[in-house]
């Protein structure tokens, strides 16, 4: 064989390997991209903040009928959280605010947090936002605890079990690595009555179940409940102070739409009406009523 024909055949051959490398290659991609897309189904998401607006649409001054139901996922994250601390004995080692009823947070430095403001609200873990609500668009962000990212309309029965568990794991954090510090103990003064100006009458706790609501006064009753009473230091007598009180026998409130009459003494163990120090001509407060109270004055009158 000439040398013109090894030649030509040297250059077919390599022609071959090149097509077959440039398929085999074609193919590996291909395969590359399909194991891509299923093993990575959906894009991880960080936080919610950068979907909500920094600006809030409702204040102080607003009416809570206009944002008042938005709260309703995040008081549940926000009583469950509560009541976990509580039983651990860690509620006075977090931050907390409470505003009127309507700005309530809770949270440990930069651990965990959970925020109720005005229609807004938000609960974070470390830096993250992985539930928020967005009032001004009235929509639902969450991100659950395998970082799928949720948008939904509101709607008061949002399942928030998932928000919950992201929150209890950083709160059993907490319990872990959480030092009291150390306190210097203080005598407390003793302080007995010297006497009674005016009676204070006795109210007992409430018995039986109760429901949390949020009552906006309308007027109080003609009748006052007053009463005053000195204490003196048991070490130094010459010390005084004294105690008063002074509320409506009732209240006529508006809850959820419906106006009724709350007698304050079915309110429990309260010496002073709910509503003092507050400036506003209705102010609004969250109270503890009994639930048959709230069955037969709100369920079954307040409005459809």
């Amino acid at each position: 064989m000439n040398r013109s024909a090894e030649t030509l055949l040297i250059i077919i051959f390599w022609i071959i390997v090149g097509v077959y490398i440039v398929d085999c290659t074609i193919d590996a991609i291909a395969n590359l991209e399909l194991i891509g897309a299923s093993m990575f189904a959906f894009k991880p998401s960080f936080t919610v903040s950068n979907l909500v607006r920094d600006d809030r649409r409702y204040g102080e001054s607003d009416r809570i009928r206009n944002y008042g139901g938005l709260h309703t996922p995040a008081y549940r994250v926000l009583n469950h959280v509560s009541k976990a601390l509580l039983d651990s004995g860690l509620y006075s080692a977090c931050t907390t605010m409470n505003s009127r009823g309507q700005h309530k947070f809770i949270g440990y430095k930069s651990l965990f947090s959970v925020l109720i403001s005005y229609g807004y609200s938000a609960v974070t873990i470390g830096a993250r936002t992985i539930f928020a609500v967005d009032e001004w668009t009235r929509t639902i962000y969450h991100i659950d605890a395998s970082g799928r990212l949720a948008v939904t309309d509101y709607h008061q029965d949002y399942d928030v079990t998932d928000v919950i568990a992201q929150v209890s794991e950083a709160i059993e954090v907490l319990k872990d690595c959480y030092v009291a510090p150390a306190t210097e103990p203080v005598n407390e003064t003793r302080w007995i009555l010297k006497r009674v100006i005016k009676d204070r009458p006795y109210h007992g706790a409430i018995k039986g179940p109760t429901v949390s609501v949020q009552a906006k006064l309308l007027r109080g009753s003609k009748n006052l409940v007053k009463w005053k009473v000195e204490w003196m230091d048991a070490d130094n007598p010459s010390r005084t102070r004294i105690e008063s009180g002074v509320w409506h026998k009732a209240y006529k409130v508006e809850i959820e739409g419906a106006e009724s009459w709350l007698p304050h003494s079915i309110l429990g163990e309260i010496y002073s009406s709910p509503w003092a120090g507050s400036r506003l001509a209705n102010p609004v407060a969250t109270i503890d009523v009994p639930e048959w109270w709230f069955q037969k004055n709100v369920l079954v009158i307040r409005p459809a």
